[in-house]
């Protein structure tokens, strides 16, 4: 069965990889940040929590950062599987080879929307 995300314009040679970044909540609890940025697009696994694991730990919690370009500034952050969700339910994803997705560059407003 063919993978209902391939299509011809689908370019992952020029797309963004975020490098994940690591950080602490007050309780001691570590979470992992991925980030998209406006008008760029993105490759994101589909499951952090299996691809990076600093230390050797797998991390429960993952975000993703929206960085608007326009605004020159970070405008937020979410969830990582409530965002990704969004993606695949507005048909924001270009390709998918099974490990990674290729999200089509996002505009602010649409940045916006996956905070919503």
């Amino acid at each position: 069965m063919a993978n209902r995300y391939e299509g011809k314009d689908a370019d992952w040679s020029t797309a963004y990889v975020p490098v994940p970044r690591y950080y602490e909540k007050p309780d001691g609890t570590q979470f992992g940040v991925l980030t998209i940025n406006e008008g760029i697009e993105t490759i994101m696994p589909k499951l952090p929590q299996e691809r990076y694991q600093p230390d050797g730990l797998a991390l429960a919690e993952w975000r993703i950062l929206l960085y608007s370009k326009t605004r020159g500034d970070v405008i937020g952050d979410t969830d990582f599987y409530d965002a990704m969700r969004k993606l695949v339910l507005g048909g924001y994803i270009k390709d998918d080879n099974g490990e990674n997705v290729l999200i089509k560059a996002l505009s602010l407003a649409e940045l916006d929307a996956l905070m919503r």
